[in-house]
């Protein structure tokens, strides 16, 4: 029985799922809770990653959880948290005074001492420090982030944030956690609270008594700090959990700390010079995309170490030197290496390369394609060779090391009860790292793994609020004198961002229409089987529905979905939608149910869902890779979502009608966002923008009940129709702009210093549908000056003929030029069309 045949007869069998699914429209539920809920709020602020978590205080319900860069669009945006906390508020419609307790957390220094300083802090927003660029003046003084009117307040510390965020909602009662990220918390930071007894403040250190202690590394810390010049930070952390209806136990066993080697006042806090496995992994993506945080990045760079282009030598990527090695649980062993092939001198993002001198070459556009309608092969230039290398060194670096430290936190002698190291918790940045996640779920024998939808520090928010509403069992100063809610059952669901309203959706549609074809589709199977076909027939689909996403993966609430049977979509997406590095790899969103079937290591039956978060990567089976190529990288291996009925009913039913389609139980699936450095779509408008933005590369956007295309510019319009059937005449339309329009221009010299200024006239429409405020202040390159003048006339009152006229060069004698006037109209209607094509005329 084939697969497509094995869907369909499965199809005639499930009617209790098809029950399960049962709906006629989108209905979105409104987020409003009553106005006597006491509101916790848990809060990650004036670092990167901010984001607050909602709870009800009374029943411990997670209400809300929204990152600030959905907000300011500002990917990993730091700053204060007003903007959040306000549309918190907003969507559980409350008021500041339904916030009864605030837990908070900042891992670069203390919350609650500095805003105790409410003139410093005035000061600091009259210079802009904390503050958001779009508001008058800033949200940092703002009540709805200091939060003034709310007396009880406390802060924990960074890792045991991290720790808090995934051993409440882990599905074991039972497990080890294990924190790996850049830097956390500081031990002076926690020394000094636990000297000075501040009741506002829990860290690690809370914990040692003479009747409990934990390993240090190292295990002089407290005489070290001393003499540091700067100071000490947690590097990796691990923690042993038991929890029951009653509360949790919570309790480090193992803390590793690193130095500050430089100025923390300097570039990143001093972070590139630190020695954590997650700092040094980072450093590596500094060196070779000059951002910190791409880390993501490395990880897909890696696995072009075992492919071999036919034009490069096939000794191209011999192992080089290891840029770290030891054990984490030494004192002093763990070394990270410098040398030439190794983080150090020029950037790779900037080195020189005489082979990226061709503007067409980009600095690390290549990929496997061997034969493309699109272009021909792309081999990686000399410096992408040497990013390929130290990717590849410390990912595998990264992955010896960790493994050999979680087997020893799991086997070694600092938990006598191996009951407790049955099970997994990954948190911190470094659990982002899919591959390494995966080795550790299959290698070691932990019965379960669990990893949160949000590992990095947007989730420190979840694990403070977490902390707030459960306390510690072990830490008897933590005991709320009113009785603790039930711990979390079960995981937090990953969708608990704002819930779009239908009046939401139609007004950001109805503000674009003149660029989209809108079709109304009520019935969710019908809805489903459009989206199939479009995606089988080789079509990219955004979807924009439901609550969003916690975390920085789609989840398939704001996605873009594409056929993983494919392969040349892999360059298109990476190139036309996402406008990114073309070797980039995609992820599936797979059945669970099926999973087992197409990846290696997964078992059958109620452990099959062994990545709802898109967190673990798996091997593609052999015979599968080539009926999946566009989601199966380079190595073989897969960063899968697994997706059951029960976590995301509407996802699992679009992707069993592809299957039942194609045969196929999967999707290509990738976060919905088109612009450079755009975080996931939040809004409606931001929805269609970045659709539009994808200038048609994307064919359908399914938003709410609505298949939405775009429309094509139609110049018959302009020209005015003529119905063949009723003989009549249509008038032309007049084109008309989005909105107020501004103009800049810039002028320079040419390098021959002979010929004339190069002019450059660009334009901003904040109205249009198109306009993005992040990417060059909103201002958009025109064509010419020509093109600037054809925008000024289109106030909806001069026609393409006036248009014509108030341009065409006047007439030497009598003899008219036929082709000229061809080229000239010609000419005009090519920039009105693009114009209308960027959203800043309508006709």
């Amino acid at each position: 029985m084939s697969d497509k045949e094995e869907a369909m007869e499965e199809d005639d069998e499930d009617d209790e799922d098809d029950a399960y699914y049962m709906s006629s429209s989108y209905e979105p539920g409104t987020l409003a809770v009553s106005e006597n809920t006491n509101l916790l709020l848990g809060i990650n602020k004036y670092s990167h990653d901010v984001s607050v978590c909602a709870a009800d205080q009374d029943t411990g319900e997670v209400l809300f959880f929204l990152q600030k860069e959905r907000l300011s669009r500002k990917k990993y945006d730091a700053g204060n948290v007003q903007s959040i906390v306000h549309r918190c508020l907003e969507c559980l419609e409350l008021d500041l005074v339904n916030v009864k307790k605030v837990v908070v957390n900042n891992h670069h220094h203390r919350v609650l001492p500095l805003e105790k300083n409410l003139k410093h802090l005035e000061w600091q927003e009259g210079l802009g420090i904390n503050c958001d660029n779009d508001r008058e003046m800033g949200g940092l003084c703002d009540d709805e982030n200091l939060l003034p009117d709310c007396d009880d307040k406390h802060e924990i510390s960074h890792h045991l944030a991290h720790a808090y965020s995934v051993a409440t909602q882990a599905p074991f009662s039972k497990g080890l956690v294990v924190i790996m990220d850049g830097m956390g918390e500081t031990y002076r930071t926690m020394a000094h609270a636990k000297r000075t007894e501040d009741s506002t403040y829990t860290s690690d250190l809370d914990f040692l008594t003479d009747n409990y202690s934990y390993q240090n590394v190292p295990s002089d810390i407290a005489k070290r700090a001393q003499e540091s010049i700067w100071d000490w930070r947690e590097g990796e952390s691990a923690y042993v959990f038991e929890k029951d209806e009653s509360g949790i136990s919570l309790k480090p066993i193992f803390k590793r700390w690193i130095e500050e080697k430089t100025p923390p006042t300097l570039y990143n806090h001093g972070f590139e010079n630190m020695e954590s496995v997650g700092a040094v992994y980072s450093r590596a993506s500094s060196h070779v995309f000059g951002d910190w945080n791409a880390c993501g990045k490395v990880m897909g760079l890696a696995p072009w170490s075992a492919y071999s282009w036919e034009e490069l030598p096939d000794d191209l990527h011999q192992q080089k030197q290891k840029t770290m090695e030891g054990k984490l649980y030494v004192d002093d062993d763990f070394k990270v290496h410098t040398h030439e092939q190794s983080m150090v001198g020029t950037p790779l993002n900037i080195k020189f390369s005489s082979q990226i001198m061709d503007e067409k070459r980009k600095r690390y556009d290549f990929d496997d394609v061997v034969k493309s309608e699109m272009n021909d092969r792309r081999p990686p230039v000399d410096v992408a060779i040497e990013a390929i290398s130290l990717a590849s060194s410390v990912q595998k670096d990264l992955e010896d090391t960790v493994i050999d430290f979680v087997k020893y936190l799991k086997d070694g002698e600092l938990v006598v009860d191996k009951e407790l190291t049955k099970n997994l918790c990954l948190a911190g940045g470094v659990a982002l790292n899919s591959v390494l996640n995966g080795r550790l779920s299959r290698e070691l024998g932990f019965e379960n793994t669990f990893i949160p939808p949000y590992p990095g520090d947007d989730g420190v928010s979840v694990g403070c609020a977490a902390f707030g509403l459960f306390g510690n069992k072990a830490l008897a100063e933590t005991k709320s004198e009113n009785k603790a809610p039930s711990i979390w059952q079960k995981p937090l669901s990953p969708y608990l961002g704002p819930y779009p309203e239908i009046s939401e959706i139609d007004e950001a549609l109805a503000d674009a229409s003149p660029w989209l074809d809108i079709e109304p589709v009520r019935n969710d199977q019908r809805r489903f089987e459009i989206m199939a076909r479009e995606v089988a027939s080789g079509g990219i689909v955004a979807w924009y529905h439901g609550r969003s996403e916690s975390g920085p993966r789609a989840l398939g609430h704001r996605s873009i979905l594409a056929d993983p049977r494919k392969k040349d979509l892999v360059r298109f997406i990476n190139n036309f939608v996402k406008m990114r590095e073309s070797f980039r790899p995609f992820a599936p969103s797979v059945l669970a149910e099926h999973a087992h079937e197409w990846f290696e290591g997964i078992e059958e039956g109620e452990k099959a869902n062994v990545s709802p978060y898109m967190s673990i990567t798996a091997i593609v089976k052999e015979e599968k890779r080539s009926l999946i190529p566009s989601v199966t990288h380079i190595d073989g291996s897969s960063r899968l979502q697994t997706v059951t009925p029960k976590s995301e009913p509407s996802y699992h039913k679009f992707i069993y009608t592809f299957f039942k389609e194609t045969g196929v139980p999967m999707v290509l699936n990738t976060s919905f966002n088109t612009l450079k450095g755009e975080p996931i779509v939040e809004s409606p408008k931001e929805a269609i923008r970045s659709f539009l933005c994808s200038m048609g590369a994307i064919e359908m956007l399914v938003i709410g009940d609505n298949i939405v295309r775009r429309k094509p510019a139609n110049v018959r319009k302009l020209l005015g129709e003529k119905s063949p059937k009723s003989k009549l005449i249509s008038p032309p339309v007049n084109p008309v702009r989005a909105g107020p329009i501004f103009y800049q221009s810039e002028s320079a010299i040419n390098e021959d210093l002979e010929s004339d200024f190069d002019v450059v006239t660009k334009v901003k429409m904040p109205d249009r549908p198109m306009h993005d405020e992040t990417n060059n202040g909103g201002w958009f390159d025109l064509l010419d000056d020509f093109e600037g003048q054809l925008l000024g006339l289109c106030d909806g009152s001069v026609s393409l003929e006036d248009i014509l006229e108030e341009f065409h060069p006047e007439a030497t004698g009598d003899k008219k030029d036929a082709k000229f006037d061809q080229a000239f109209f010609e000419n005009v209607m090519k920039r009105l069309v693009r114009l209308y094509e960027h959203s800043f005329i309508s006709w």
